[in-house]
């Protein structure tokens, strides 16, 4: 696999299966994603694109759109109830990837935790939110299992670190990836907001990277948040590729130096009800391929 660029529901606000803005509809997304010449999508909640996996399927091809892979948030620490809830979901979007020909990886994550959300970037703050040795296994252990599921469906598995939840912070990504053998997505937007360098992440854990989340976000909506204790949401600080604190353009060259295969979904979080120019969205998202594609040329 080469470089392959996609995009993702979030980017228009899509934040669970109820939560697309008004005027626009899933086929909107698709189109304007052909019209800009993207390689394909994640899926989003479960049934967004198609009622089923054959469904979601024939759309995709109606587009001429490939599947990036779907995210799927578990929670292995709430309990063996509410986890096996979840695997059963967890199959659901294994059955609809393995119905593609070829797909993006199943994107494992833990779901985000409120008192969490409110201390971004909290650093040695809040010791009560921090894991025990005991927790970090049965994490762990959660999510290997969940990667053995995916895997027996004959589809590739990413872990992704994610703002809100256990593994956000730079010890805690690499605590779960010392004592596990899953990949990662990197989500740059994440990487910055969680306390971590993008770059060093890279640095640190780069052959365990199969998949990669391109997000720029402006610092400053972070640190208020941290400071004031209030909830942090991605949306918050979202901004086009080029616009951000991050210096994408020196990511990108770190992955060109590794040779980087598969696929870089470009996000652009937004809120549902932020009342978007719709036609400004889509015209932001042929912005962001053109700045991904003129720097993936290794």
């Amino acid at each position: 696999m080469s470089v392959l660029i996609a995009n993702a529901p979030v980017t228009w606000g899509v934040w669970g299966p109820h939560s697309l803005p008004a005027g626009r509809t899933p086929r909107d997304i698709l189109s304007a994603l052909q019209k800009a010449g993207y390689d394909g999508v994640e899926l989003g909640p479960l049934g967004f694109f198609g009622p089923d996996a054959a469904g979601t399927v024939a759309t995709l091809d109606e587009f001429g759109l490939r599947s990036a892979g779907a995210y799927v948030p578990l929670r292995p620490l709430h309990g063996p109830e509410v986890m096996a809830a979840d695997i059963e979901g967890l199959r659901a979007v294994c059955a609809t990837l393995a119905a593609f020909p070829q797909s993006g990886p199943v994107i494992l994550a833990e779901e985000t935790e409120p008192e969490i959300k409110k201390h971004v970037m909290r650093g040695t703050r809040h010791p009560e939110l921090d894991l025990n040795a005991g927790q970090w296994k049965v994490l762990i252990a959660g999510m290997n299992d969940a990667a053995r599921i995916a895997a027996d469906y004959g589809l590739m598995v990413s872990y992704h670190p994610h703002t809100g939840t256990h593994v956000e912070q730079p010890h805690e990504v690499d605590r779960l990836l010392e004592g596990s053998e899953l990949s990662m997505t990197l989500d740059t937007g994440h990487a910055a907001a969680g306390g971590d360098d993008p770059l060093d992440l890279l640095a640190r854990w780069g052959d365990r990277v199969n998949h990669i989340h391109i997000k720029n976000v402006a610092m400053a909506p972070v640190r208020a948040a941290s400071e004031d204790g209030r909830v942090f949401g991605m949306a918050d600080a979202s901004t086009r590729l080029d616009a951000g604190d991050l210096d994408l353009a020196a990511f990108m060259r770190a992955l060109g130096r590794r040779n980087y295969r598969g696929w870089i979904v470009v996000e652009q979080d937004r809120r549902p009800d932020g009342g978007h120019d719709h036609a400004a969205v889509d015209a932001e998202q042929q912005e962001n391929l053109h700045w991904v594609r003129a720097r993936a040329d290794w």
